[in-house]
């Protein structure tokens, strides 16, 4: 049986300079989508019977969509016990062990502020939607088991490697990469405030931290760059962009449990090590019990 779809296709292709064309309606028809508020363009991947989905995405859709790992409603539903999970003493351990280390925020912030070739590689992050604790919620079947998954997708072609995805209903949550949030919330605060405290482990100010003037002005004696210039591109590095790996907290026929499971995993899996492998990870940090001098922060090479 031929298909109409293709059928419409090979008559197109047969008139003549067709491709321009193509291209033409093709590059207006994705633009007209990436306008769309709360929308983006993800590619699908594959890996370990789970599919996930990467994105580019700014930095200020970073500080302002995505949570840390110990904040993801399912694992602290399993930490704290309720009606659904039991308390699981394994992932509260984990959890606590993963924890961010907030002294590293002041010198990985600056060094994002400083470092004009700056570099982070993207986040592994959890899409979560509030119908996931809703029993009675249509989205799972009589066999307790998701209907669909915890992502709101639509596929753009045949292959199902290109998909639009709409985060109007989802909140994102970092398994991995959560020194890297922490860093992009400091530089937000910097931007936003024009002071960063440094924080002892408990996230408690200690010291003066770093003043945005502070930036400018060791920026400007180092590179001899204008005042009004490192302005205005401090400004602008939240909307910088940065890629990120989406993986639905519940995929479709899943059971809770089974979803929790699955994270706990992944999550135990990508923080073997207790720091994020990024370039920032090189710069000296001072995380003693004394205030520090904001100026240690401050890398000697700003290529």
């Amino acid at each position: 049986m031929i298909d109409p779809l293709q059928q419409d296709l090979d008559d197109l292709l047969r008139v003549p300079d067709i491709r321009p064309k193509e291209h033409r309606v093709l590059s207006r028809l994705l633009g007209d989508l990436r306008s769309r508020a709360n929308y983006h363009f993800a590619l699908q991947v594959h890996m370990g019977g789970v599919s996930s989905y990467l994105m580019s995405v700014t930095l200020g859709w970073v500080a302002d969509k995505v949570g840390f790992a110990a904040d993801l409603p399912i694992f602290r539903e399993s930490c704290e016990g309720s009606k659904r999970l039991r308390a699981d003493p394994e992932t509260v351990e984990r959890i606590r062990q993963l924890q961010p280390d907030w002294r590293r925020q002041l010198d990985m912030a600056v060094y994002l502020t400083t470092r004009r070739r700056h570099k982070f590689s993207p986040l592994l992050l959890v899409g979560y939607q509030g119908w996931v604790y809703e029993e009675r919620h249509d989205k799972w079947g009589i066999d307790a088991r998701a209907m669909n998954d915890s992502l709101n997708l639509m596929g753009l072609e045949p292959t199902g490697s290109y998909w639009g995805l709409d985060d109007t209903e989802t909140r994102f949550y970092a398994l991995d990469g959560q020194h890297r949030l922490m860093a992009i919330l400091g530089l937000r605060e910097i931007v936003r405030t024009g002071r960063l405290h440094a924080l002892d482990g408990n996230q408690n100010p200690r010291g003066e931290g770093l003043s945005r003037e502070d930036v400018v002005d060791h920026i400007h004696r180092s590179t001899g760059e204008s005042r009004a210039a490192i302005h205005g591109r401090l400004q602008h590095l939240m909307d910088e962009r940065i890629g990120v790996e989406v993986i639905p907290a519940v995929c479709m026929d899943e059971s809770l449990d089974e979803a929790l499971r699955r994270l706990r995993q992944t999550f135990v899996d990508v923080n073997r090590t207790d720091r994020d492998r990024d370039p920032a990870n090189d710069l000296e940090g001072n995380s003693g019990a004394r205030a520090p001098d904001p100026r240690h922060w401050m890398p000697a090479s700003l290529s």
